[in-house]
């Protein structure tokens, strides 16, 4: 044989050698990553009942009191008040969210502007009790009695909302509140059917009373 075709023969056939040894590595490695990849293991687990939440509600009801003779509430008008006259209204405020409440606090808004609203001596004072069993329609408590509010101007309560101490926050309470509404004392002359200057007869304030409690403190709870 020609001997530089012999060499060329071997060249060849070493070459194809080597393609052959190539391949075999490349499928042999492939075959070993598609081995690792379906030997992997997967776990896992879940509950298989329960794992609800439910969230609560925080709201405050406001009714007249249910008692025969002392229904008028807010929805009745107060009319021919004189100085020195007190008028009480009878009210259910009720925690009818599943919240425990805090902080209540009383804001009285208007949009009327006169001296019964804006003058703090003169003008309309509220005073709010509350009483642990409804009040009679005499207006008598037959439980015990606490303070919400002490003496304080509509002009203040108009002003910013004011902090009272309710007998119960919790869930569902019910607040029985006598809220009386007072016209102090004083004198005026009218002169000549002139009314008097700052004057508080023939006024008008219709009054919206917000009662806000805000939610109790957050929890944290483990079980």
């Amino acid at each position: 044989m020609n001997p530089i075709a012999n060499v060329l023969s071997k060249s060849a056939g070493s070459m194809a050698l080597k393609v052959t040894i190539v391949v075999a590595a490349a499928v042999g490695g492939a075959g070993l990553v598609s081995s690792n990849v379906f030997a992997a293991l997967t776990a896992t687990a879940s509950n298989t009942s329960g794992g609800s939440v439910t969230t609560g509600t925080l709201s405050l009801t406001l009714a007249p009191s249910s008692v025969s003779g002392i229904t008028g509430g807010f929805t009745t008008a107060i009319t021919a008040m004189g100085p020195g006259d007190t008028v009480n209204r009878y009210i259910d405020l009720t925690n009818a969210g599943t919240l425990d409440g805090a902080t209540p606090t009383l804001l009285i808004s208007t949009v009327d502007s006169n001296t019964i609203l804006n003058n703090a001596v003169t003008g309309l004072q509220v005073t709010i009790s509350a009483c642990t069993i409804a009040w009679t329609n005499a207006g008598v408590c037959g439980g015990s009695t606490t303070s919400v509010i002490a003496v304080t101007p509509v002009a203040t309560l108009k002003s910013s909302a004011q902090t009272i101490t309710l007998p119960t926050n919790l869930a569902g309470g019910l607040n029985r509140l006598k809220v009386a509404i007072a016209l102090p004392a004083g004198s005026e002359n009218t002169v000549n059917g002139v009314l008097p200057l700052n004057t508080v007869q023939g006024l008008t304030a219709a009054l919206t009373w917000q009662f806000t409690v805000t939610e109790r403190a957050a929890t944290t709870t483990n079980s």
